[in-house]
């Protein structure tokens, strides 16, 4: 589905990915481990289409994006950052986040998104959680607490229906307890969707048992599995 081949990021003699070369495939939940300035958010971003690597190429079903813009990429990779602030508009409700979401890739505006919210995400997403965030979609999303944030979050990247999620560690800025939730929550919904997920994070024996896969970082070397 995604394939990586011969890429390297550098930032003047600095080599941030050497010579990368990993495929992604449909259903499969990878772990990417490694220490601080290892090249773990390095590699997503160039996934993503943040950054443009330096050599080498990346592949989307044999289909060569390489140049293609992160706007354009964000119809099919969906990404979740460390910051429950990011990726939400904090004034606006959960509600309006949430058709917002719908929007990506589409042109009609939110009035319309927002006069015909997507329902279907209470009765098959929130509610079979047991969270209860079906009673919050009229609070400001920035009044959740930092897990029930972060999985609205989760729901509105996907709401587009990508083809790989892209998750920077999203559980760093939560307690255990949320971060229990949340790891579960990101289980059930992954496989149920049958999606393509990268997930960062410095807590492998927690979320070991999402994985299929599991791949280490070490100063821009990557080994998979």
């Amino acid at each position: 589905m995604i394939r990586i081949e011969n890429i390297n990021i550098e930032f003047g003699e600095f080599k941030a990915l050497q010579n990368i070369n990993c495929s992604i495939n449909e259903k499969d939940f990878i772990l990417i481990l490694g220490h601080n300035g290892a090249g773990k958010s390095t590699l997503l971003d160039t996934i993503s289409g943040r950054l443009t690597p330096s050599s080498g190429k990346i592949f989307r079903n044999n289909t060569d994006i390489t140049s293609l813009s992160e706007a354009k990429r964000a119809r099919f990779i969906s990404r979740v950052f460390q910051n429950t602030h990011m990726g939400s508009v904090a004034t606006m409700t959960v509600a309006e986040n949430l058709a917002m979401a719908t929007l990506k890739s589409k042109t009609a505006g939110f009035k319309k998104a927002i006069h015909n919210f997507p329902e279907y995400i209470v009765e098959e997403t929130l509610k079979p959680l047991g969270l209860r965030l079906e009673e919050l979609l009229q609070t400001p999303i920035g009044k959740l607490s930092g897990g029930q944030r972060q999985i609205i979050t989760i729901v509105m990247a996907t709401l587009c229906e990508p083809d790989i999620l892209l998750l920077d560690e999203p559980t760093a800025a939560l307690d255990p307890v949320s971060t229990e939730n949340l790891l579960q929550f990101v289980n059930k919904f992954t496989k149920e969707r049958k999606m393509a997920t990268m997930m960062i994070t410095h807590d492998e024996q927690r979320a070991k048992f999402l994985a299929n896969r599991t791949w280490v970082l070490q100063k821009g070397i990557l080994k998979t599995d």
